[in-house]
């Protein structure tokens, strides 16, 4: 197996505890019986950060599980039924998956063989950019001849035939769509973009987790707005877009978002809900802090329609800096209008004060329990606002 490039290794492969791992089930063995691959390599070939570590090996599971355990490596077996074992070192966590083959798919899910053939295993990925595999003394192989080529052009490319890899796993299309965001450069592939719209229809029968947690990472990143249009106009996952929604106020709202370093994903899931906070009910499973967000984002967004210091401190009192600076940026980006720096100021360094006045003041009063000592309470408080802000 010959490498197609050699790089300088860095430090996160010479890290003591990434040693440990690889020493444990044969990284560094020549020729290795464990090598980095996917997501590492990927980010490292194109100098962006690596955050997860994942490992392809020939040993079978429970050899991993038995190696990482005699060198005293904690292990989980995170999905030991399609080969993926995590080896955890002081809080550093290390995916490993034996080499494998997908037999039998149905668009969601696999049964699988595993194998030592690398080769094998890459046929078995989803793009190209993703089959590069590295060993501990910085060599790169590309078992299938495309990878490198494919990530120096910055092309997102599928392995294979792109209906094939598609109909293993319709996450695939959604998947196609956010790596072009997050890597891709020019014209999407052509055959890549004609198998998702022939097979967007299938999304549906995924799990609306699996279809939450990708299309967040879509809507996470720098400029979602491009590729958003794109899946529109192949009438991908169109169920999570209004008809109202307003591509340019997106555009505007992560600009503004990016510029004061305060990226919020639900402010931008509210703007493609064409302002609607439970829209996606029927579509997304949301947590329900996420669910909290969307609305306190709307409800601090409508109370700063007329924008001056006085509102914004009495909205901070009620939802906090963080939320009221997202419906500040969200009805600038809605106005086309650069924020006010004196108001982003205030927004970010003002602390609400302590209100005195609480229920048991009014119950000490005499007031009793009910309707009226929460409207007098409701008074109280803004009467007192208006005193102190």
């Amino acid at each position: 197996m010959d490498a197609v490039k050699t790089i300088d290794i860095p430090d996160w492969v010479k890290d003591e505890k990434t040693q440990k791992v690889m020493m444990a089930i044969g990284g560094l063995e020549m020729p290795a019986r464990s090598m980095f691959v996917g997501g590492s390599v990927r980010n490292l070939l194109m100098n962006k950060l690596v955050s997860d570590i994942d490992i392809a090996t020939q040993l079978k599971p429970d050899e991993v599980i038995e190696h990482l355990n005699a060198a005293g490596i904690k292990t989980i077996p995170t999905g030991i039924e399609y080969g993926t074992v995590s080896g955890i070192v002081d809080k550093a966590v290390y995916e490993i998956t034996t080499l494998r083959s997908d037999d039998e798919t149905d668009g969601r899910r696999a049964i699988v063989s595993f194998s030592e053939d690398w080769v094998e295993d890459a046929q078995r990925r989803d793009f190209t950019l993703n089959t590069l595999l590295m060993n501990c003394e910085g060599y790169i192989f590309d078992m299938l001849g495309k990878g490198l080529k494919d990530l120096e052009k910055r092309q997102i490319v599928f392995v294979g035939n792109p209906e094939e890899r598609i109909q293993e796993d319709y996450l695939r299309i959604l998947r196609f769509f956010r790596f072009y965001a997050q890597y891709g450069e020019g014209e999407m592939d052509a055959a890549g973009l004609k198998a998702c719209k022939v097979h967007a229809g299938q999304i549906p029968t995924l799990s609306r987790e699996r279809i939450t947690q990708e299309f967040l990472k879509i809507l996470a990143v720098d400029t979602p707005t491009p590729v958003l249009k794109i899946m529109h106009k192949n009438n991908v996952l169109n169920e999570v877009s209004d008809p109202s929604y307003s591509p340019d106020i997106l555009e505007r709202l992560c600009i503004l978002q990016k510029q004061y370093g305060v990226e919020e994903l639900m402010a931008r899931l509210f703007v493609l809900a064409g302002n609607k906070a439970r829209f996606f009910d029927d579509y997304l499973r949301l947590s329900h802090v996420q669910k909290k967000a969307i609305v306190k984002i709307d409800m601090a967004a409508n109370t700063l329609v007329y924008s001056n210091e006085k509102a914004i401190k009495k909205s901070i009192f009620y939802h906090g800096n963080d939320v009221v600076l997202q419906g500040y940026l969200l009805n600038c980006a809605i106005k086309d209008k650069q924020p006010d720096e004196a108001l982003i100021s205030v927004l970010q360094n003002w602390q609400a004060p302590v209100c005195p006045i609480t229920g048991q003041t009014l119950l000490d009063e005499g007031y009793e329990t009910g309707p009226e000592i929460g409207r007098e309470l409701e008074y109280r408080i803004e009467e007192w606002l208006d005193e102190v802000v």
